[in-house]
């Protein structure tokens, strides 16, 4: 218990680094792009090839691969939806940044503290569906809906899905663990060192980006998503725990990762689509948090 509270705390303290080293005037928001660049195109997708390198995936397995692609697109396109009143911006923001899990820099380590080493692959396989998802058709969606000025086609959707490096690198994997093809080992060294700077990363590029006082406007507009994240997390736990025939410890693990964190990647990806990265930014230190009591108390309650 003690170690899952320790790494939650880490992450957290270097978002705080990154909010402290704004405050001091040693960055700016406006070195934010910048950063969120480096960590979508370059330290993500390695970290990505270095994790997925070795993993052996299963037919039987993919299973929960669908659920979380279905997670993930049902809340797109709900989401989208109840904001199309409040215009393509909104729809924008909000299928960015509700429907997705930050799995692999904290629910896996996270979850596995507590459900034991099986936890790895089963949240590593939601994760999977969950990435390919919305750092597919979220992103593709979001950055067309970003811009109202352009008109929707099939082409340039599918041309803005497939230039997100996430989204490739995750396609990619997929398919060399679908065909068991292994990368060579100068390949995993070099991935694995700048991978390693992954988490660090990501969690500075939040702090660079949290603004912990908001006007009230931009809290409202938090706290009705934040209101949208947690009502499907909620669904869907209820939907895993009495309709899906999956074994105890399996759906443990699937309503603790509904409660999971937003995934840091959706901070870059809202200031590539010209959005208010201060409200997401917010908003994923704030789940973090929530996180950090949710997941350990889903699994107290409901472990056998």
């Amino acid at each position: 218990m003690g170690e899952v509270f320790v790494r939650a705390a880490v992450l957290i303290a270097i978002i705080g680094m990154g909010y402290g080293i704004k405050r001091l005037g040693w960055v700016s928001l406006d070195d934010f792009p910048t950063i969120s660049r480096v960590v979508l195109r370059i330290t993500l997708p390695c970290a990505l090839i270095t994790s997925f390198n070795e993993f052996h995936l299963t037919p039987g397995l993919l299973l929960l691969c669908v659920i979380g692609a279905a997670a993930v697109l049902s809340q797109q396109v709900a989401v989208g939806a109840l904001e199309r009143r409040r215009g393509r911006p909104a729809q924008a923001f909000g299928v960015i940044n509700v429907p997705n899990y930050n799995i692999g820099l904290f629910a896996m380590p996270y979850v596995a503290t507590f459900a034991g080493p099986q936890a790895i692959v089963l949240t590593a396989l939601f994760d999977l569906g969950n990435s390919l998802v919305s750092a597919g058709i979220g992103y593709g969606w979001g950055l067309m809906w970003a811009r109202p000025q352009l008109r929707v086609t099939v082409a340039k959707f599918v041309r803005q899905v497939f230039s997100s490096a996430v989204f490739d690198t995750y396609l990619a994997l997929l398919i060399l663990r679908l065909l068991d093809v292994a990368l060579p080992p100068p390949v995993i060294a070099f991935t694995s060192t700048v991978g390693g700077a992954n988490t660090f990363l990501a969690m500075l590029m939040i702090g660079i980006g949290l603004e912990v006082v908001l006007s009230p406007a931009k809290y409202a507009t938090a706290a009705r998503y934040l209101g949208y994240r947690y009502g499907f997390a909620l669904l869907f736990a209820l939907v895993v725990w009495f309709a899906l025939p999956l074994d105890a410890p399996v759906k443990v693990v699937l309503c603790m990762v509904f409660f999971a964190p937003m995934a840091a990647m959706v901070t870059g990806f809202t200031g590539e689509a010209g959005l208010d990265v201060e409200v997401s930014a917010f908003m994923t230190s704030l789940t973090t948090l929530v996180a950090v009591v949710a997941m350990p108390a889903i699994f107290l309650v409901l472990s056998p």
